[in-house]
């Protein structure tokens, strides 16, 4: 199995997110779409209006800080992205998710997800497709990832994601051998203690590249992956497909990839947005939120970074920004 990373790809540092210029992200405010599109995508075209109209079954639009996003509907409490669905590995891609929900073919390949105390999770619609937009963490018995938080510049070609910046309550966490699980959601740990101490012991798994203005999931290694489960991986074959709302799904060992234009058309919108307030009531009644727990977590990271010393405290600012390649 051949598993050659481009030499000159763009390079992205793990964690969170930053752009060229050590533009960080302020989140959890959202952005205008991303408009990039690469230049070796196939001649199709799909306006943007497409996620306006085929999501607005499956969640409410809402005008949030001056842009349009999406808010599902009928999830559980303790819902988040990146949970419901398995990961499937592709030469051409690397990791790639499959998403089990409707709105999946969308959210989990366009656009990023962003998360607010009074809305919940959102997600920002995007034309750039990817496999996967996360970031991944590990160690020596889990694998943790992340949905990549909205970004304010869409036109920076250079995007660099760092140490420090990722929320710990956006990761995901799964035992290693558990990875492969046709339903990642059984696996993951929810225990508030125990996901607290991993992800804070966890380190960047690598550097995620970009090839042809494409994400490449390759940093979770197919050989670790094989030893830890006892699995094979086989690479599922990839199928070019016209239809956006194909991307992502899964039959008979292949994966449908949409590899057209998605349109950036300022003049689109949702046919019907929905009033904010009672998205926010729905997010108040919520009785597990992943910010609770949150302050106090942090206080007590602080205080052990204290007790272990300068040298130690400063840890994460050497794994900070490094320019692209």
């Amino acid at each position: 199995m051949k598993r050659v990373l481009a030499q000159n790809a763009v390079r992205l540092m793990l964690g969170g997110v930053t752009a060229c210029l050590l533009m960080v992200v302020d989140i959890p405010n959202p952005i205008a779409p991303f408009s990039l599109v690469s230049q070796a995508r196939a001649a199709t075209e799909v306006s943007i209006s497409t996620f306006y109209e085929d999501l607005s079954s499956h969640g409410d639009w809402v005008s949030y800080h001056g842009a349009t996003v999406f808010v599902p509907v009928d999830v559980p409490d303790d819902w988040r992205p990146y949970t419901l669905g398995h990961w499937v590995y592709t030469e051409e891609y690397g990791w790639l998710w499959v998403s089990d929900e409707p709105f999946g073919w969308a959210t989990y390949h366009y656009g990023r997800w962003g998360y607010a105390d009074d809305i919940g999770w959102y997600w920002v619609p995007g034309t750039r497709w990817a496999p996967a937009w996360v970031t991944w963490r590990r160690d020596r018995e889990h694998i943790i990832w992340a949905p990549l938080p909205p970004r304010r510049d869409p036109d920076l070609i250079s995007i660099e994601v760092t140490f420090d910046t990722t929320p710990d309550y956006y990761w995901v966490v799964v035992p290693s051998r558990e990875f492969l699980a046709a339903d990642v959601s059984v696996a993951v740990i929810r225990d508030r203690s125990e996901f607290v101490r991993i992800v804070e012991a966890a380190q960047p798994a690598g550097d995620v590249t970009i090839q042809n203005s494409v994400v490449v999931n390759k940093v979770i290694d197919v050989d670790v992956i094989e030893k830890e489960t006892d699995q094979n991986v086989t690479a599922v074959k990839v199928s070019k497909t016209d239809a956006p709302e194909q991307s992502g799904k899964l039959e008979n060992d292949t994966v449908a990839v949409f590899e057209g234009e998605v349109k950036a058309d300022p003049k689109a919108k949702p046919a019907k947005l929905k009033d904010i307030e009672q998205v926010k009531q729905v997010q108040a009644g919520r009785k597990s939120k992943p910010t609770e727990g949150e302050g106090a977590a942090r206080r007590a990271a602080a205080g052990r970074a204290r007790a272990g010393g300068q040298a130690q405290a400063t840890e994460p600012e050497k794994q900070g920004v490094r320019s692209a390649d």
